[in-house]
């Protein structure tokens, strides 16, 4: 992520409502889909109503970049449920992220 984030008390609270998340990357780079890759797995395990992740390459769509103001990939809107975030980066602090879409952090279950 790009900046620090703590949540607000009524944001920790899960919701019902499906995410509604876009990724902007760039083409096949490691970073992207390294990001794409986890983030679909934290949603897997962790958003219990589902997601719809829609993928924008910023070089097949550039004129949706420019129009949402992407400056860095990659970057992923929180679209649904409010409010809005943005983060930017490859979406290794889990916990972090979590928490800025926020989801419910489930322990793994050791076999």
């Amino acid at each position: 992520m790009s900046t620090p984030f703590e949540p607000q008390a009524q944001e920790r609270v899960p919701t019902t409502q499906p995410l509604r998340l876009t990724l902007f990357v760039s083409g096949t780079a490691p970073a992207s889909g390294r990001a794409e890759r986890r983030l679909r797995d934290m949603c897997d395990r962790h958003a219990p109503s589902g997601y719809e992740l829609k993928i924008v390459d910023i070089y097949e769509q550039p004129a949706e970049v420019v129009s949402r103001g992407v400056l860095a990939v990659p970057t992923l809107i929180k679209e649904l449920p409010l409010p809005m975030r943005v983060l930017i980066g490859d979406f290794t602090d889990e916990p972090k992220v979590l928490a800025a879409l926020g989801l419910p952090i489930r322990e793994r279950a050791d076999p």
